[in-house]
């Protein structure tokens, strides 16, 4: 399968433009609570758990997800999860843009099933409980995926549109229930997220962003540790390293230009900070990444 990244940001490229999917088996880190890293992104992901137990919480909404549960997180909902340090979390990502299913006319199979789908319009739970139909569909979507035989990308739609017809049936009990999707606190995290992910090259205190959003220190960082379960900084050096270890990846760069780059002013801070979340230093990650191309 693909690599997984580090964070799924807004930018990241899941699949092509052509077939814009990609599917993930990922282990969490056993080292950290968080076990999904609060984030966001235009895509679906589908969430299928191996082993382990976590708690998701998707736009705020809190539930228990378990070895077998299945998990529909709708594009543009903030998501994270988090269990017990030290715990086992193994989970299968399908994510995919919602145009690789959608009508490019104005249908009444994209108004009636997929829009309401993809929006995830109603008010209902995001988690499916130990169904063997879900955890066969996914298993054999991604069996379709790995092998890549002949066809696989029609395969992969045609599983992708089955799984719909399914949720459309498991919806119909909760549609004249509406998702409140107005909460002001994912408007503002969101906001704060993004603006310290345009400015995670400078060098940022709490202070100019407590300014930046007329709130006192003291009430940003509470805020922030309510809503994604970390702290502003700790947020951004993850982000940090996540640009640092593509740099790593895809280009030539001395590390210490990289650590530049990236906002680390101080490269022994540099250093520890990615042994921190890579559990192994940036020289050791770069040995170990697929080579850069030297064309």
């Amino acid at each position: 399968m693909e690599r997984y990244p580090i964070l799924l940001e807004e930018q990241t490229k899941h699949g092509h433009s052509l077939f814009p999917c990609a599917i993930y088996n990922v282990e969490a880190d056993r080292n950290n609570s968080e076990k999904i890293y609060y984030h966001w992104h235009k895509e679906i992901e589908l969430l299928y758990v191996q082993k382990g137990q976590a708690t998701l919480s998707i736009d705020r909404k809190v539930s228990v997800i378990s070895a077998g549960d299945f998990a529909f997180i709708p594009s543009n909902t903030v998501h994270m999860a988090y269990g017990e340090t030290d715990a086992e979390f193994q989970f299968i990502a399908i994510v995919f843009h919602p145009n690789l299913i959608r009508s490019f006319g104005n249908d009444s199979v994209q108004e009636k099933y997929l829009t309401p789908l993809c929006e995830w319009q109603f008010d209902c739970p995001y988690i499916i409980k130990n169904d063997p139909f879900y955890q066969n569909l996914v298993l054999d979507l991604v069996r379709h995926y790995q092998e890549k035989e002949a066809g696989y990308e029609l395969s992969v739609k045609i599983h992708l549109l089955e799984l719909c017809l399914s949720l459309y049936h498991y919806t119909q009990p909760f549609r004249h229930q509406k998702r409140e999707t107005g909460d002001y606190r994912i408007a503002l995290i969101k906001e704060m997220m993004l603006y310290l992910q345009d400015q995670y090259t400078e060098t940022i205190s709490l202070s100019e962003m407590a300014d930046r959003f007329h709130v006192s220190k003291g009430h940003l960082c509470r805020f922030f540790k309510e809503m994604t379960n970390t702290t502003p900084m700790n947020y951004l050096n993850y982000y940090r390293i996540n640009k640092s270890a593509q740099l790593l990846r895809d280009t030539a760069l001395e590390i210490s230009d990289i650590a530049g780059q990236t906002g680390f002013n101080n490269i022994s801070y540099y250093n520890r900070t990615f042994r921190k979340y890579m559990h192994m230093t940036p020289g050791d990650y770069r040995s170990n990444a697929i080579p850069f191309s030297q064309s």
